[in-house]
């Protein structure tokens, strides 16, 4: 059995037409019909019935179709990897990410990728880490940007950079002209929140905890950049990565003095599966364009 005799076999499955077929496959009718009957011969029994012009699947027809199907798609991957290695001309890869990395990071980050690998799809997943490494284990996302540290024997860590936690507060507040303060001084604060699963939460209630009181919580539930949005109206204060309010010219960002607060990020992959070119040159260029020191 050869794949041109599965190719054949489809074609005349899918049309129910032999005629039609061999236009498809840009071959003459009598040959096509001689290839089947070949694939017929060396399999022992009948694949098709005649129906005036048409033919139709017999019961050994339907029982070969799936398979000859499942070849055809697997030739096609293997034909489209190769594909993808001769210059990347074609693939998809997912990214998951952070919010405040999908904002303030990404961007640019993706743009210069795109202009490299040009025919390269990409997708994206904003997500709190524990979301992102669900998606990582069930193969929606190839790559992901999470906080660190993360156990997982199966996922590939690669260490991109540290940045500081800070308070941000509105530029009305009464705090806001100081440089730095204490995480207690804002017991009797409001404050808000990010929604569960998200690392910013727990981050905020263990800093809270840590200085001996939990925070009123007057929002609950938006992502990063709507929390700030609601911060610089004057609603509450929130605990935040300093990227994320990075040249926001209505928040201003207080360094906490008597805890050390920081969050690392970091690169990961599933080490134990293959990734598709297209993931890997993603992967290679994140870990280049994120990385720092």
């Amino acid at each position: 059995m050869e794949l041109r005799h599965l190719r054949y076999f489809e074609a005349v499955a899918r049309h129910s037409h032999v005629t039609r077929a061999a236009a498809e496959l840009h071959i003459a009718q009598p040959a096509l019909s001689k290839q089947i009957s070949q694939l017929e011969q060396e399999l022992g029994v009948a694949l098709f019935d005649r129906v005036g012009r048409n033919v139709r699947l017999t019961e050994a027809g339907e029982a070969l179709l799936p398979h000859a199907r499942a070849v055809m798609a697997q030739v096609e991957a293997a034909r489209a990897e190769m594909a993808e290695r001769i210059g990347l001309r074609r693939g998809r890869a997912t990214v998951g990410t952070p919010p405040t990395v999908g904002t303030q990071l990404l961007p640019t980050v993706l743009a210069a990728f795109n202009r490299r690998y040009p025919g390269i799809e990409l997708r994206l997943h904003e997500a709190g880490v524990q979301t992102l490494l669900d998606l990582l284990e069930t193969g929606l996302t190839d790559v992901a940007v999470v906080t660190l540290p993360v156990e997982d024997e199966h996922l590939t860590v690669v260490p991109l950079f540290t940045e500081e936690m800070v308070i941000a507060v509105w530029k009305g507040h009464p705090m806001a002209d100081r440089e730095t303060v204490k995480i207690g001084e804002f017991e009797d604060a409001p404050w808000v929140l990010s929604p569960e699963n998200y690392e910013l939460r727990e981050a905020t209630l263990s800093a809270c905890l840590a200085a001996g009181f939990t925070p009123r919580v007057v929002l609950d539930g938006g992502e990063t950049d709507t929390l700030l949005r609601f911060v610089a109206a004057g609603i509450g204060v929130a605990l935040v990565p300093r990227l994320a309010v990075h040249q926001a010219e209505d928040l201003v960002a207080l360094q906490v003095s008597d805890q050390k607060l920081q969050r690392s990020l970091g690169l990961v992959w599933r080490g134990d599966r293959v990734a598709s070119p297209a993931a890997r040159a993603l992967r290679e260029f994140l870990v280049e364009a994120l990385k720092r020191g």
